[in-house]
């Protein structure tokens, strides 16, 4: 039909030549004005790729800007020469009352057109939900604008409920998505991210997610496309496999910890033995010599006679006695703790001599124990240094009555080498006498 109004004379003002490679309009452009092939082929481009070639005398083209006011979708570039109408979008009225048939043709060229493009999205509608991921499209904003069956049933919505809704209602981390969205629309790459969503009768399921920007031929940002995959049974296997490995973990850490148990048992029972029995001996020896010194001195002190306290005490230490404490010395003291008499067999002169006053040094222990412990630094004379004592306190009593205190001076390097006993052993540990 298009053949009879070629040689209308009217159609002149609307004609136009173009040639071959030449552009008509650029996808993008904001040009509407509506175009009609008469003769020659155009090619209409998405980008640089070739979508569809137009060569049919008829054929209307640009009716997208046309009847939306909008930008150009595509491209149409001359593949040969060949000519065309344009009609202005402010004349189209005029164009029609002019020529009211071929307004009915150009009607029926894009019914033609939108039948078989309805077709070809039932079809690519057909082919998409027949894929096993869950596909997405949104638009610019991130409002959802398709998605495929796997969608619906791995999210449990379908278009009715989600359509033109924003994408982030479909997960529980709704802000987390939009995130990634942000990060892939700046450039950002977000591949199998594991995201939850909330079936609305299956609970909780887990999505490896991926998302992709689209741009258009002028890199402007058109939406978003997510693919889905329904991960949830993975991932609780992750969690019951994390789960069971942290309590292997402390199983096997308690059975390292029983078998050591069980290795170091007979070395550690040997250790304590050997500490119990060296604690005993000294406990038997001190607790003698203490009740030997006693019955030396506590009638002469009860008498307030200590003339013969130095030779007994020099005659204690020439005793001869297997397996002797490290002592040091001994110091006898009243009930003020003034040093009534003292012997140090190894002849040092900075002891204490009677007069000596040890009220101002604490005597540690409990109330209840029979002893207690003194720990004493003194400052030697002349080339000797100074050196440590430990002097465990008695009472000394006789026939019950309070006498004082003996002082039995111990070697702590020694104690320690030989009993294993240091100054806190040596405080806590049980002398009773039985002497009360």
């Amino acid at each position: 039909m298009i053949q009879a109004y070629e040689d209308d004379p009217r159609l002149e003002r609307y004609l136009i030549i173009f040639h071959q490679n030449q552009t008509l309009f650029l996808e993008g452009e904001q040009s509407q004005d509506l175009y009609v092939l008469l003769e020659g082929e155009l090619d209409v481009l998405k980008g640089e790729q070739v979508i569809s070639i137009l060569s049919e005398p008829g054929a209307v083209f640009g009716e997208m800007s046309f009847l939306m006011g909008d930008k150009r979708t595509a491209t149409i570039r001359a593949r040969t020469q060949g000519k065309a109408l344009c009609v202005p979008r402010e004349e189209i009225g005029r164009f029609l009352q002019e020529f009211p048939e071929l307004g009915k043709n150009m009607a029926q060229v894009l019914a033609q057109r939108l039948d078989a493009a309805s077709d070809q999205l039932f079809g690519l509608k057909e082919f998409c939900d027949m894929l096993p991921d869950a596909v997405v499209l949104t638009d610019h904003t991130g409002k959802v604008t398709a998605l495929n069956r796997a969608a619906s049933e791995l999210y449990g919505r379908d278009w009715q409920q989600i359509g033109h809704r924003p994408m982030e209602e479909l997960f529980e981390q709704g802000q987390q998505v939009r995130e990634l969205a942000g990060g892939v629309r700046g450039g950002q790459t977000c591949t199998e991210q594991v995201v939850c969503c909330q079936h609305p009768q299956q609970g909780s399921r887990y999505v490896s997610l991926s998302l992709s920007a689209l741009y258009d031929a002028q890199q402007d940002f058109k939406g978003l496309l997510l693919v889905g995959r329904d991960v949830t049974a993975v991932e609780r296997l992750k969690r019951r496999m994390h789960h069971l490995r942290g309590w292997l973990i402390a199983a096997l850490a308690a059975l390292i910890l029983c078998i050591g148990g069980l290795v170091a048992y007979p070395y550690f029972t040997t250790q304590n033995d050997q500490e119990t029995r060296l604690h005993e001996l000294f406990r038997r020896q001190i607790t003698r010599d203490y009740l030997l010194l006693n019955s030396l001195l506590a009638e002469d002190l009860a008498q307030g006679n200590m003339d013969r306290g130095e030779e007994l005490l020099r005659r204690f230490f020439a005793t001869p006695s297997d397996g002797a404490l490290p002592f040091t010395g001994v110091v006898v003291l009243d009930r003020d703790k003034k040093v009534l008499e003292s012997y140090y067999p190894q002849g040092r002169d900075d002891a204490q001599k009677p007069g000596s006053n040890y009220g101002h040094i604490p005597f540690e222990g409990q109330s209840r124990d029979h002893h207690r412990v003194l720990k004493v630094f003194h400052q030697g004379r002349g080339n000797s240094g100074s050196w440590e004592e430990l002097l465990v306190a008695f009472p000394l009593s006789h026939k019950g009555k309070s006498l004082g205190w003996l002082l039995l001076g111990l070697n702590p390097q020694a104690l320690q080498k030989r009993y294993d006993l240091d100054h806190a052993a040596l405080t806590n540990m049980d002398l009773d006498t039985g002497k009360k």
